[in-house]
């Protein structure tokens, strides 16, 4: 990744060579205490333009980086296409990291930036998976949402270049985390990803016993199709206004 942001080298980097290139611990902290602030809250990643999340636990977003990048595919025969894609993390007062975003999305709404994607959504145990266009050759309408992403190596298997990425730069959140998945892709070649790793504590309520276990899962997994709308709609806006919604559990400062 060709890096925009105090938080990383200053030299042009790929996103899948993350692992070659880890910090020293020691440096590594002072890199990230150094990210800078997401100026006004509103990165951008191509024609999205991200209004994100009320940060938590009197924290801040912090900028990541950025470049232009291929993501992890769902599906490993599909090459996923490389477009913009923009980096943040929600810092917690005592600097712990709390969650984790990536949006990807075209350049503009014009040809040549549009993308023919096929589409991919794969069933996973384990995995909340909706795909709202199986059937469709030339579309994707794809949302996925893990409980317990931190755990079996499940991070590193299913997304290799995004946890090469975090791990390299002790990026990934304090555990448990969770890790939501969106692609939407039109058939006019539009296409908007968001990817979150969220620690628990801020989409999940504290449980008290076996019933409260049971539908603790609930507000995460009705927070990721909101998610999953804000994306829709940032694909067809003019503007590309990404307005993602606060998470489901509001933490002390």
């Amino acid at each position: 990744m060709r890096t925009e942001s105090l938080c990383l080298n200053d030299r042009p980097m790929a996103w899948a060579r993350g692992v070659g290139l880890a910090l020293a611990p020691v440096a590594a902290a002072w890199l990230l205490s150094a990210c800078s602030v997401v100026p006004g809250g509103s990165p951008e990643a191509g024609r999205a333009k991200v209004s994100l999340p009320a940060a938590q636990a009197g924290g801040q977003w912090v900028d990541l980086g950025g470049g232009e990048e291929s993501l992890d595919s769902l599906d490993p025969t599909l090459p996923a296409p490389t477009l913009p894609t923009r980096v943040v993390g929600l810092r917690g007062a005592d600097q712990s990291l709390l969650a984790v975003m990536v949006v990807q999305s075209n350049r503009s709404g014009l040809w040549p930036d549009r993308q023919a994607v096929r589409n991919a959504c794969p069933p996973e145990r384990g995995v909340l998976v909706e795909d709202a266009t199986a059937a469709s050759p030339t579309r994707t309408d794809c949302l996925r949402y893990k409980r317990w992403a931190d755990g079996y190596g499940w991070l590193a298997s299913r997304y290799p270049k995004l946890n090469a990425y975090l791990d390299s730069h002790q990026s990934l959140p304090v555990k448990p985390f969770g890790a939501l998945d969106f692609r939407y892709n039109t058939e006019g070649g539009g296409y908007v990803l968001v990817q979150v790793l969220a620690n628990r504590r801020l989409t999940e309520p504290v449980t008290r016993g076996n019933n409260d276990f049971l539908v603790a899962g609930r507000p995460a997994e009705e927070w990721a199709r909101k998610v999953a709308q804000a994306a829709r709609l940032s694909a067809a806006s003019l503007d590309g206004a990404l307005n993602l919604p606060d998470f489901p559990m509001a933490l002390p400062k």
